[in-house]
């Protein structure tokens, strides 16, 4: 074969745009080497190529489990300038471009059914041997991991091979870190399979971006997505307008998103400091933030509010004349509502994504420690269902308290511990968060409802965890609560029962806690 020729490695499982720059190659003078049903497949498309057995003069073996794993190719591809001569004297062609991608493992080992054999047979040997190696000698070879990068390519890419340098590099990062995450799929599954662990131990991140700040000004930070499915959170948010999000908004805008995906009726939840100040569950989104902006106005101020229904005009038009709000986030908004939301432009507008599943229960949740991480499972339990509550006063609450109860026990738990909640009408009426003694929490929810004159007889009270005593049962009764959902499981849950039963008060336990640290 000629050396004045050009020559393209093309072998890919993903095979979406390949006609296009293959295509473009041709038209620049490249000879295109491919393999198995790349080959085959661009033969269909009537572009001219060169089968691998022909560059290796050894046949494709083991139903294509060995066909790259030779020097002919490894040598074209990491052959430096300097190494010519071995190139002439050998008959082996210089490969200047590889374009390849991966059997799909993550795709087979996130199927229901899939066995180990199967996940074993998707595991590519020969595809990340010859990106390792372009990525390294990216001097001489330009390599394509990725089907997005091709009109990348076909823009920049300098065909004559004398100015690829900026874009031969930034494409060997993306495929030195296509490997990466590809090797820790595979050993994250195997960590499962065999290893028998309860989480994976390697995760491979995305940057989406660079954020203005942490939570202070000193401090650095950038927000990055773990994974490829889509799940509903702020990361995979459409944003329609506003300033770029800071690291405090995506961490509240996330407490409130998680907290609204749980109640069927049209419901609102506004946060701030990561925790909600007002939260109700109502006919109609209108009516529900107005519920959740009474619980606390001066807290609600510069806050993050979260609807689980479309947003229309009239209810935006009355959110931003009503107060100062950092985001607010909704399934869906209205054209008109969009059209007015651009007159207050600093406004972030966040849809998140409906197309996906609400609540992940089988995700887990990382927080760092110095020199160290604790991985835990997603707060979520089979067993926190309200049929599987225990009544364990005397009293029975009516259908209306249970309703209440159930409603604030879900607001409990984006609450953080010290969580205290009362609610009437699937509505919180004041909530006591992040105190170190259970009862200063009461004491601050109670101060909250005085604050805004809400009569809080006949309201219901949840707490995340047990009580230690009964002083939060005699503090709810002088308030006027008639009903108290908690877990139980308190040496003196006795004592605590028969305070109850001794003040008219009906006692509800989950046997779940929930405490949000």
């Amino acid at each position: 074969m000629s050396k004045q020729k050009k020559f393209a490695l093309i072998s890919v499982s993903d095979k979406s745009k390949i006609e296009n720059i293959a295509n473009y190659l041709v038209k620049n003078n490249f000879q295109i080497i491919s393999t198995g049903g790349t080959y085959k497949t661009l033969k269909e498309y009537g572009i001219k190529v060169i089968s691998i057995s022909d560059i290796t003069n050894f046949p494709e073996i083991m139903d294509g489990r060995v066909k790259t794993l030779h020097p002919n190719v490894h040598a074209g591809i990491l052959a430096r300038k300097s190494d010519e001569n071995i190139l002439n004297d050998l008959n082996i062609q210089r490969i200047s471009v590889l374009i390849t991608n991966f059997y799909p493992f993550e795709k087979i080992v996130n199927k229901n059914d899939v066995t180990f054999n199967e996940a074993i047979e998707n595991i590519d040997i020969g595809g990340p041997a010859m990106v390792r190696a372009a990525a390294k000698n990216f001097e001489n070879c330009t390599v394509l991991t990725d089907p997005k990068d091709y009109e990348i390519f076909m823009d920049s890419f300098d065909p004559e091979l004398q100015s690829n340098q900026l874009l031969n590099k930034n494409m060997s990062l993306k495929a030195f870190e296509t490997i990466a995450k590809y090797d820790i799929c595979i050993a994250n599954y195997f960590g499962k399979e065999v290893g028998d662990e309860r989480f994976p131990k390697y995760y491979a991140l995305t940057k989406i971006n660079d954020l203005r700040y942490g939570e202070n000004p000193h401090q650095k930070a950038s927000l990055y997505i773990n994974s490829v499915e889509k799940k509903i959170s702020i990361v995979n948010s459409k944003k329609y307008q506003g300033k770029e999000l800071s690291f405090n908004n995506i961490v509240d805008g996330e407490a409130a998103l998680s907290c609204v995906l749980n109640f069927e009726r049209p419901s609102c939840v506004i946060v701030k400091h990561a925790n909600p100040c007002g939260v109700s569950s109502s006919e109609n989104i209108k009516q529900a933030y107005e519920n959740s902006y009474a619980t606390d106005p001066v807290s609600a101020f510069g806050g993050v509010i979260a609807f689980n229904r479309k947003m229309e005009e009239e209810l935006l038009v009355k959110i931003l004349d009503n107060q100062f709000v950092e985001l607010i986030i909704a399934p869906s908004f209205s054209e008109k509502s969009i059209d007015y939301a651009k007159t207050k432009k600093n406004i972030r507008i966040i849809e998140y994504p409906k197309d996906c599943d609400s609540i992940d229960k089988n995700s887990c949740q990382i927080k760092t420690i110095s020199n160290g991480f604790l991985i835990q499972q997603e707060d979520y339990s089979k067993n926190d269902l309200f049929e599987k509550f225990k009544v364990v006063s005397k009293k029975i609450p009516t259908d209306k308290e249970l309703e209440d109860l159930y409603f604030s026990w879900i607001v409990a738990k984006y609450v953080k511990s010290n969580a205290i909640i009362f609610a009437k009408d699937r509505k919180t009426l004041g909530i006591g968060a992040g105190q170190m003694s259970r009862i200063d929490s009461t004491i601050i929810a109670s101060i909250k409802s005085t604050n805004q004159k809400i009569d809080l007889k006949d309201a219901v009270m949840a707490s995340d965890a047990f009580f230690p005593f009964y002083d939060n049962v005699e503090k709810a009764a002088e308030l006027g609560i008639s009903s108290i959902i908690q877990p139980g499981g308190s040496q003196n849950d006795n004592e605590v029962i028969k305070k109850a039963n001794e003040l008219n008060l009906s006692m509800v336990f989950t046997g779940i806690r929930h405490f949000r640290h």
